[in-house]
Protein backbone atom coordinates (compact mmCIF):
# COMPACT_ATOMS: atom_id res chain seq x y z
CA UNK A 1 0.00 0.00 0.00
CA UNK A 2 2.54 2.08 0.76
CA UNK A 3 4.49 1.99 -2.61
CA UNK A 4 1.13 1.67 -4.49
CA UNK A 5 -0.35 5.03 -2.71
CA UNK A 6 1.96 7.51 -4.21
CA UNK A 7 2.04 5.33 -7.60
CA UNK A 8 -1.48 5.85 -7.87
CA UNK A 9 -1.51 9.62 -7.33
CA UNK A 10 -3.26 9.56 -4.25
CA UNK A 11 -2.01 11.07 -0.40
CA UNK A 12 -3.49 9.33 2.75
CA UNK A 13 -6.52 11.54 2.91
CA UNK A 14 -7.50 10.69 -0.96
CA UNK A 15 -6.95 7.13 0.18
CA UNK A 16 -9.05 7.03 3.21
CA UNK A 17 -11.82 9.40 1.49
CA UNK A 18 -12.01 6.65 -0.95
CA UNK A 19 -12.24 3.73 1.38
CA UNK A 20 -15.05 5.30 3.41
CA UNK A 21 -16.74 5.49 0.00
CA UNK A 22 -17.23 2.02 -0.03
CA UNK A 23 -18.05 2.00 3.34
CA UNK A 24 -15.23 0.89 4.57
CA UNK A 25 -14.27 4.09 7.75
CA UNK A 26 -10.86 5.08 7.66
CA UNK A 27 -9.19 8.43 7.98
CA UNK A 28 -5.48 9.60 7.04
CA UNK A 29 -4.33 8.70 10.79
CA UNK A 30 -5.15 4.57 9.64
CA UNK A 31 -2.99 5.22 6.62
CA UNK A 32 -0.33 6.88 8.26
CA UNK A 33 -0.04 4.19 11.28
CA UNK A 34 -0.82 0.95 8.44
CA UNK A 35 2.91 2.87 6.41
CA UNK A 36 4.87 3.49 9.39
CA UNK A 37 4.03 -0.21 10.57
CA UNK A 38 2.45 1.09 13.61
CA UNK A 39 -0.60 -1.03 13.13
CA UNK A 40 0.13 -4.28 11.55
CA UNK A 41 -2.60 -5.66 9.92
CA UNK A 42 -5.93 -5.55 8.07
CA UNK A 43 -9.38 -7.25 7.82
CA UNK A 44 -10.30 -9.07 4.84
CA UNK A 45 -13.15 -6.18 4.22
CA UNK A 46 -10.13 -3.86 4.31
CA UNK A 47 -7.89 -5.76 2.17
CA UNK A 48 -10.89 -5.83 -0.80
CA UNK A 49 -11.58 -2.36 -0.13
CA UNK A 50 -7.37 -1.78 -0.43
CA UNK A 51 -7.22 -3.64 -3.82
CA UNK A 52 -10.52 -2.00 -5.50
CA UNK A 53 -9.33 1.87 -4.57
CA UNK A 54 -5.31 0.86 -5.61
CA UNK A 55 -6.45 -0.94 -9.06
CA UNK A 56 -4.70 -4.11 -7.81
CA UNK A 57 -5.20 -7.84 -7.50
CA UNK A 58 -5.65 -8.83 -4.00
CA UNK A 59 -3.02 -11.03 -3.74
CA UNK A 60 -0.14 -8.15 -4.79
CA UNK A 61 -1.14 -6.65 -1.57
CA UNK A 62 -0.01 -9.88 0.35
CA UNK A 63 3.13 -10.93 -1.72
CA UNK A 64 4.98 -8.42 -3.02
CA UNK A 65 6.09 -9.45 -6.93
CA UNK A 66 9.59 -8.88 -7.21
CA UNK A 67 11.57 -11.83 -6.04
CA UNK A 68 9.73 -14.61 -6.90
CA UNK A 69 12.82 -17.06 -4.55
CA UNK A 70 12.16 -14.61 -1.65
CA UNK A 71 11.51 -16.28 1.73
CA UNK A 72 7.99 -15.04 2.31
CA UNK A 73 7.20 -15.72 6.37
CA UNK A 74 3.39 -16.90 6.42
CA UNK A 75 3.87 -18.00 10.01
CA UNK A 76 5.91 -17.50 12.14
CA UNK A 77 6.84 -21.29 11.58
CA UNK A 78 6.02 -21.67 7.92
CA UNK A 79 8.24 -19.72 5.19
CA UNK A 80 7.77 -20.53 1.37
CA UNK A 81 9.12 -18.46 -1.55
CA UNK A 82 7.21 -15.88 -2.74
CA UNK A 83 5.93 -17.72 -5.99
CA UNK A 84 4.60 -20.36 -3.77
CA UNK A 85 2.59 -18.26 -1.58
CA UNK A 86 1.72 -16.17 -4.54
CA UNK A 87 0.34 -19.69 -6.35
CA UNK A 88 -1.19 -20.80 -2.89
CA UNK A 89 -2.73 -17.65 -2.38
CA UNK A 90 -3.98 -18.00 -6.46
CA UNK A 91 -5.45 -21.98 -5.31
CA UNK A 92 -3.17 -23.30 -8.17
CA UNK A 93 -0.69 -25.27 -5.79
CA UNK A 94 -0.89 -26.45 -1.78
CA UNK A 95 2.30 -24.82 0.14
CA UNK A 96 4.98 -27.64 0.57
CA UNK A 97 5.25 -26.75 4.52
CA UNK A 98 3.74 -29.38 6.71
CA UNK A 99 3.35 -32.28 4.23
CA UNK A 100 0.87 -35.03 5.15
CA UNK A 101 -0.65 -38.07 3.51
CA UNK A 102 -4.16 -36.80 1.48
CA UNK A 103 -3.22 -32.89 2.05
CA UNK A 104 -3.43 -32.55 -1.92
CA UNK A 105 -6.52 -34.24 -1.98
CA UNK A 106 -8.01 -32.26 0.71
CA UNK A 107 -6.50 -28.95 -0.69
CA UNK A 108 -7.87 -29.31 -4.16
CA UNK A 109 -11.43 -30.84 -2.45
CA UNK A 110 -13.01 -27.34 -2.45
CA UNK A 111 -12.14 -26.16 -5.98
CA UNK A 112 -15.28 -26.22 -8.30
CA UNK A 113 -14.27 -29.06 -10.92
CA UNK A 114 -13.97 -26.52 -13.90
CA UNK A 115 -11.55 -24.95 -12.15
CA UNK A 116 -9.79 -27.70 -10.59
CA UNK A 117 -9.98 -29.43 -14.42
CA UNK A 118 -8.24 -26.29 -16.07
CA UNK A 119 -5.43 -26.04 -13.53
CA UNK A 120 -4.79 -30.27 -13.68
CA UNK A 121 -4.33 -29.16 -18.15
CA UNK A 122 -1.77 -26.05 -17.06
CA UNK A 123 -5.03 -23.95 -18.12
CA UNK A 124 -6.28 -20.54 -16.09
CA UNK A 125 -8.66 -21.65 -13.46
CA UNK A 126 -10.88 -18.80 -14.52
CA UNK A 127 -11.15 -19.10 -18.04
CA UNK A 128 -9.21 -22.14 -19.15
CA UNK A 129 -7.02 -21.30 -21.38
CA UNK A 130 -10.21 -18.82 -23.81
CA UNK A 131 -9.47 -15.17 -24.63
CA UNK A 132 -12.36 -12.73 -23.28
CA UNK A 133 -14.38 -12.21 -26.52
CA UNK A 134 -13.40 -8.22 -25.73
CA UNK A 135 -11.80 -6.51 -23.32
CA UNK A 136 -12.90 -3.85 -21.71
CA UNK A 137 -12.13 -0.02 -22.00
CA UNK A 138 -10.96 0.82 -18.97
CA UNK A 139 -12.43 -1.34 -16.94
CA UNK A 140 -15.87 0.43 -18.16
CA UNK A 141 -16.68 -2.62 -20.40
CA UNK A 142 -17.31 0.03 -23.39
CA UNK A 143 -16.31 0.31 -26.66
Amino acid sequence: MKELRPKRGLTAANLAERMTELGIKWDRAIVANLESGRRRSVSVDELLGLALVLNVAPVHLLVPPDDDEKPYEITAKVTEPSFRVRGWIRGLFMLRSLPRVGAQREFFSEVPPDEFESVQQGQCPCCGGRLPLQWPEDGDGAD
